[in-house]
Order: C-alpha cells, then sequence, then structure tokens
C-alpha cells in the first residue's frame, strides 16, 4: 500500500470520480431517452441499461475505498468510520422498511431510495464526527 499525500490522493480520486459521474449521467439519460424512443422495450435491453447505469456508480465506491488507502492512518479510520455509520443507518433502515412489508403494515418501497440514503448518511456521519478535509 503506497502512501499519498491529502493532496495527490484527492486528485487521483477526483480524477477517477467525475468522469465516472459523467458516464452515469449519460447511461441515465441517454438509455432513458433511447427506451422511450422505442414502441415495445425488450427486457434484455432495459437489463443491459440498468447494468450500464449501475457500474459506474460501484466504480465510485470503489474509487472512494482506494481514496480511503492512500491516506494516513487517522484519515482512514476517520473516513472508513463514517462509510461504516452510513452503511449501518441503511442496513438498519433496509430490515426495519423490509419487516414493516412483511408485516404489511406499509407497501412496497422502491429499493433505489436506499442507495443515496446511504450517502447522504455517509455523509452526515462524516460531518457530524468533525470531518472536513480527512
Amino acid at each position: 500500500m503506497t502512501q499519498h499525500t491529502f493532496k495527490s490522493a484527492r486528485k487521483r480520486y477526483q480524477r477517477v470520480f467525475w468522469p465516472l459521474m459523467g458516464v452515469y449521467v449519460v447511461a441515465v439519460l441517454g438509455g432513458s431517452y433511447y427506451l422511450s424512443t422505442l414502441e415495445v422495450e425488450p427486457t434484455w435491453l432495459k437489463t443491459v441499461i440498468a447494468i450500464a447505469v449501475t457500474l459506474p456508480i460501484v466504480a465510485a465506491l470503489f474509487a472512494m475505498l482506494r481514496y480511503f488507502d492512500e491516506t494516513d492512518e487517522y484519515s482512514r479510520l476517520f473516513q472508513l468510520r463514517s462509510f461504516a455509520t452510513g452503511a449501518v443507518i441503511t442496513i438498519s433502515a433496509i430490515f426495519a422498511v423490509g419487516f414493516l412489508q412483511i408485516f404489511e403494515v406499509i407497501g412496497s418501497v422502491d429499493v433505489f431510495w436506499f442507495g443515496p440514503l446511504f450517502f447522504v448518511c455517509y455523509g452526515l456521519a462524516h460531518r457530524l464526527t468533525g470531518g472536513r478535509d480527512c
């Protein structure tokens, strides 16, 4: 594991993250537009577009983990702790919603919203525990 400065680690992360988000936006908008032009939307094509939209997000998560690894121990611990806190809150919400559905207290909830929930929880955990430049 190579140790990088915060500045070089952040630059490396942003050189990967922003192009991935560009690919994500193009995949979402382009895929949605293309599907809307078709009279019949083949399931295989919808599957391919859904995976094409998902891959940049997964790659961005791995880029985040690589960024954490490229910083010092304190920053790494701080970031991973915030990441884990966001994951725990999100997983807790998934279980709560799942059981509320099983016991027919609530109707169907789109699982997509748990992804953005994770990022909100991660960001809040990072800020509430004092994270700024780590």
